[in-house]
């Protein structure tokens, strides 16, 4: 009979391009046949939708919404589209182990149980084991913390052995008598959890490592962890007095805790920002010396600026008069060729008339005929 129910895997995504092609195959690679996989892309911005068209199974529904629309109501429209009689839940960027579906089938059905968890390894962005990180102590802790007690109110109420929605496995009559996820950005598994224990549902464990919940980047646990941990404790003062009251009275009581326990973090979170308001005061007391020491540095800059730009206005008045000396160089030097060439073309012409009056017959006759003279001119010279 069991081997014949149908499980309705529900995968909400969004912008895990790089992680869902994994998640996907190890839905389809599960050794228990009878399943049917729902996928809702939360209006990805990356190539998330293009991986999930890629996979061909007729067991594999997909969607897509045109805008995002958050975790919660993602996965409570995949709720309201589940088929099967048991559902199991995987992020986009989760893996789960072969035997995973038949596992917990098998362990619902022997317990008589309403959900199972199972052990989970925590993966790197490669899909590594990490061995050392916060997320791994907490785990063990919690795990530690189940295994002492055998008590789910105490577990949970230590935190949430689970840990992500990924590891829920679960009957339908879990669903209708918890009914959806509310709108909470970082406990919504946890609180949906919580309220299956206050319906009296039934929790079981399987010690087997049978999710890989992988770790990266844009986790939402690692996002803002204060925020986080504010949500958790306001949920948790939501929901104790009825985890925990056995009656009107006690619930009471413990509404009173819860107010007072509210109380407590709001003097916490006006005592911490008192505090860091005194720390910056301090601080700021510090760095005004520095400040008025920075405007000082900052007037002798500018004094030494001024005076580099009287030094550059007055070196680009030198280069000016330098430029027009060069100038009048190269005009006088332009002059003295001119004059240069005058005075030879003169000379060559001079020597060329000379040339010409060397060469005729009335010069040669003169010469000649002054011979004489020249003679005694010179016997004369001689006998002075």
């Amino acid at each position: 009979m069991m081997s014949r129910s149908l499980v309705s895997v529900l995968m909400p995504a969004y912008n895990h391009e790089r992680y869902v092609a994994a998640a996907v195959e190890s839905v389809l690679s599960q050794t228990y046949p009878e399943w049917e996989l729902i996928v809702i892309d939360d209006a990805s911005q990356d190539g998330t939708w293009e991986v999930l068209q890629s996979f061909e199974d007729e067991r594999l529904r997909l969607y897509r919404h045109d805008s995002n629309q958050g975790a919660h109501a993602t996965l409570n429209e995949a709720l309201g589209m589940a088929r099967g009689e048991f559902v199991a839940i995987i992020n986009s960027d989760d893996v789960f182990a072969p035997a995973r579906i038949a596992a917990c089938l098998e362990t619902l059905h022997d317990t008589g149980a309403d959900l199972v968890g199972s052990d989970i390894v925590l993966i790197d962005a490669a899909g590594e084991p990490v061995v050392e990180h916060w997320w791994v102590r907490a785990f063990s802790d919690l795990k530690r913390v189940w295994t002492e007690t055998g008590d789910w109110h105490a577990t949970m109420l230590h935190g949430n052995l689970f840990m992500t929605t990924s590891n829920c496995v679960f009957r339908r009559s879990w669903l209708e008598a918890v009914g959806d996820f509310r709108d909470l950005r970082y406990v919504l598994d946890y609180e949906w959890l919580l309220r299956g224990l206050i319906e009296d549902r039934r929790l079981a464990w399987l010690d087997a490592p049978l999710l890989h919940y992988r770790l990266h980047e844009s986790n939402t646990i690692s996002e803002r962890p204060l925020a986080a941990n504010l949500e958790c404790a306001a949920m948790l003062r939501a929901l104790v007095p009825q985890l925990l009251g056995a009656n009107a009275l006690e619930r009471m009581r413990l509404e009173h805790l819860t107010a007072q326990w509210a109380r407590i973090e709001q003097y916490q979170g006006e005592i911490w920002a008192t505090l860091r308001h005194e720390a910056l005061a301090a601080k700021e007391a510090e760095l005004f010396p520095l400040i008025a020491r920075q405007v000082e540095w900052i007037a002798d800059r500018d004094r030494w600026i001024a005076e580099r730009d009287g030094w550059i206005a007055e070196r680009e008045q030198l280069i000016a008069r330098q430029v027009e000396w060069i100038a009048d160089r190269d005009r006088w030097v332009l002059e003295r060729d001119a004059r240069i060439a005058a005075d030879q073309a003169a000379l060559a012409l001079c020597r060329e008339e000379n040339a010409l009056l060397e060469a005729s017959t009335s010069y040669r006759l003169g010469r000649k005929l002054t011979a004489p003279v020249r003679w005694l001119r010179g016997w004369l010279a001689r006998w002075q």
